[in-house]
């Protein structure tokens, strides 16, 4: 076999794997993210929760809401930096945009 067959063959596997992989996704509901794609979707979820969280903060006129959206944001933010770290424990680097 030439270095241009492997090529083409292994071009083939990838599409099969890619369009099994979606065929799992669609008819058997099944996650086939990595683990690493699903700590960055949690990472960019609780960042968006912080974001909202300081929103309301922000926003909020009822004085017997204060404390309430002051431990929203506290929460939001341990838990978005608690994450982080987490990720970068394991090496896991991506854009958070």
């Amino acid at each position: 076999m030439r270095r241009g067959e492997r090529r083409v063959e292994k071009n083939e596997n990838g599409f099969f794997n890619m369009i099994s992989d979606a065929y799992a996704q669609v008819f058997h509901g099944e996650d086939i993210r990595t683990e690493e794609d699903k700590m960055i979707d949690t990472i960019k979820s609780a960042h968006e929760d912080w974001r909202n969280a300081e929103a309301f903060f922000q926003n909020v006129t009822d004085p017997d809401l204060v404390d309430y959206a002051i431990y929203r944001v506290e929460a939001a933010k341990t838990r978005y930096t608690y994450l982080m770290r987490v990720a970068r424990e394991q090496g896991i680097k991506a854009s958070m945009q």
